[in-house]
């Protein structure tokens, strides 16, 4: 009993965002027509599983996420961890870091698009580039937080300078590379929609736009649920493997 109240407690703003829509949708505030009952949009979300279209279009658009943040996370950590070690490496790498943060990845996608064509390549390197920046100065950020103390005391007992890597900066870094991860996984979602939306004939995105175009928004909503599903999942998959394998941050 403690526990489902504890539950209800955790997801209270989920459960007002789900009575919000309902009430709007009851009063009838905005069209039914762009503005379905939640219900209703659940109902369609089964249907879109039930008919295949889902299954049709999901797989692509996983694949492109997972192999530009797959991408991203062979080449974001070793060189956020390198960064942390060697000033030289830092001096080169921080202004370009700096400068690329602010800038609109996506505004780069049309220049990948005349380079590498509309398939999957211009979009895993798009959500290749994305994914980069946050994993990279987490890594760095939290290898750079790795207390000097216990770096000197492994050196001191005589550790090579790998086993000072595996065995304590690496170790002591985990729980900032996963919140690097954490934060680029979503943004890898949702450049793989966005740029599907763009220029795509298969994937989540181009479903949601052809429903768009289409007028058909109890669809279009039951997509945008079901993308959200899904991301969801990824991100619990992401904590499940932290609590289980860094479970001492």
């Amino acid at each position: 009993m403690k526990k489902g109240w504890n539950v209800l407690i955790q997801y209270q703003s989920l459960i007002w965002i789900v009575v919000a829509w309902e009430v709007i949708a009851f009063m009838q505030i905005m069209p039914e027509r762009l503005f379905p009952s939640l219900a209703k949009v659940v109902v369609v979300a089964f249907d879109l599983i039930s008919s295949g279209m889902l299954m049709e279009n999901l797989p692509t658009t996983l694949f492109r996420v997972f192999a530009g943040f797959g991408l991203a996370i062979l080449i974001g950590v070793p060189l956020g961890l390198l960064m942390s070690r060697s000033a030289l490496l830092n001096d080169v790498m921080q202004p370009m870091f700096s400068l690329g943060y602010p800038i609109p990845r996506v505004a780069l996608y049309p220049i990948l698009v005349f380079i590498l064509g509309l398939g999957s390549a211009s979009k895993v390197t798009l959500i290749f580039i994305e994914c980069l920046f946050p994993i990279v100065l987490n890594t760095y950020y939290g290898a750079t937080r790795v207390g000097k103390l216990y770096l000197w005391a492994g050196q001191n007992m005589g550790a090579s300078n790998n086993q000072i890597f595996w065995r304590i900066l690496l170790p002591a870094t985990m729980p900032s590379i996963f919140t690097g991860l954490k934060i680029a996984l979503p943004l890898a979602f949702i450049i793989a929609v966005l740029t599907e939306m763009i220029g795509s004939t298969v994937g989540m995105g181009y479903l949601l736009s052809y429903m768009s175009a289409s007028l058909m928004q109890e669809k279009v909503l039951a997509g945008v649920l079901l993308i959200t599903l899904v991301g969801y999942l990824l991100n619990l998959l992401l904590q499940v493997i932290q609590r289980k394998y860094v479970f001492w941050q």
